[in-house]
């Protein structure tokens, strides 16, 4: 799950890279705003699953483990290192470090900060949201479903939905600027295969 969530981000920021335009009026790349903005919105939302993944593997350790002054005191710190030993390979040390970073990152007042800092930082969900709508081509996932169900329906500039056209694609092959990457149909399979 956290490989699916990290790598999702990941995912996103490459994709958002890779289709960068330059801006008209500036002349410097902005990020394809669709793969951007579900990066953030992924992360803007998904880092609270994030959190429960991180407290579930704890196995409940970061609440239940004494504070850092008993690593240290010699009446308890022998009798904690036996009780909450668990693979022999990792000492306790070790899984102590690991269990209070864990805590900084989730369950303490900075992991609280992390969690809104991460949900509003980069824009509320809404506004992600309302970016992804303005920028995606739902006209032309439209008209491809219906061609894939073989409806016959034609494109009509009168219909709202087939209006919200994909930006820089104005015919069926699409366009590119020069130096923007695109996209190639893939190889036609035989009716054999």
């Amino acid at each position: 799950e956290l490989i699916k969530i990290t790598e999702g981000f990941f995912a996103c920021g490459v994709a958002a890279s890779v289709y960068a335009a330059p801006d008209e009026h500036s002349g410097s790349f902005m990020p394809e705003p669709v793969f951007a903005n579900i990066g953030k919105l992924l992360l803007a939302t998904q880092i609270y699953d994030m959190h429960r993944l991180a407290h579930e593997v704890s196995g409940g350790l970061i609440v239940a483990l004494p504070g850092p002054d008993e690593d240290h005191n010699p009446a308890t710190a022998a009798t904690l290192t036996e009780v909450l030993r668990a693979n022999p390979e990792v000492p306790y040390a070790r899984r102590i470090e690991v269990a209070r970073f864990i805590e900084d990152l989730t369950a303490s007042y900075q992991g609280g900060w992390y969690s809104v800092i991460s949900l509003h930082g980069g824009g509320s969900p809404a506004a992600l949201k309302q970016e992804i709508w303005r920028n995606y081509p739902l006209g032309n996932k439209v008209e491809l479903v219906e061609r894939l169900l073989e409806r016959g329906v034609v494109h009509d500039p009168a219909r709202p939905i087939t209006r919200n056209r994909q930006p820089g694609r104005c015919c069926a092959a699409g366009c590119s600027q020069t130096g923007q990457a695109i996209m190639l149909p893939l190889a036609k399979r035989s009716d054999s295969t």
